[in-house]
């Protein structure tokens, strides 16, 4: 039997990954309504896919240690953190999700301002 401690962090481990997956699924879905059925007249802008791609990703490197297929093992036996301080980088990961959930929009038009030719560049 597991402490309860542990069943709750495995718990939120599941949410921080099942939940950006969900999110990038419901995105999809919007994009593929967005391109094919939408009316070209009223549907706005289409759905943006940087903020729940990068949580997705950065969440799924935390959960990497307790993931136990691949490249999952690969990832964990790869990771350079002790394994007594990766506990902090599992918080440090969730919460680089969470900021990259929230500010995903910026993030990507910040670096795809770096690379536009002709710009004048950051500050």
């Amino acid at each position: 039997m597991l402490p309860p401690q542990v069943a709750v962090a495995l718990i939120v481990l599941l949410l921080a990954v099942v939940v950006p997956l969900c999110a990038v699924a419901i995105q999809l879905i919007r994009f593929i309504h967005w391109f094919a059925w939408a009316d070209k007249d009223t549907r706005g802008e289409r759905p943006h896919f940087t903020g729940p791609v990068l949580a997705l990703f950065f969440s799924t490197l935390a959960a990497s240690d307790f993931m136990g297929f691949e490249p999952f093992l690969t990832l964990s036996a790869l990771n350079p953190v002790p394994v007594e301080h990766r506990a902090y980088l599992l918080v440090a990961l969730l919460a680089l999700a969470v900021w990259c959930w929230a500010y995903g929009r910026s993030i990507r038009d910040r670096v795809l301002r770096m690379f536009r030719p002709g710009s004048a560049g950051p500050g």
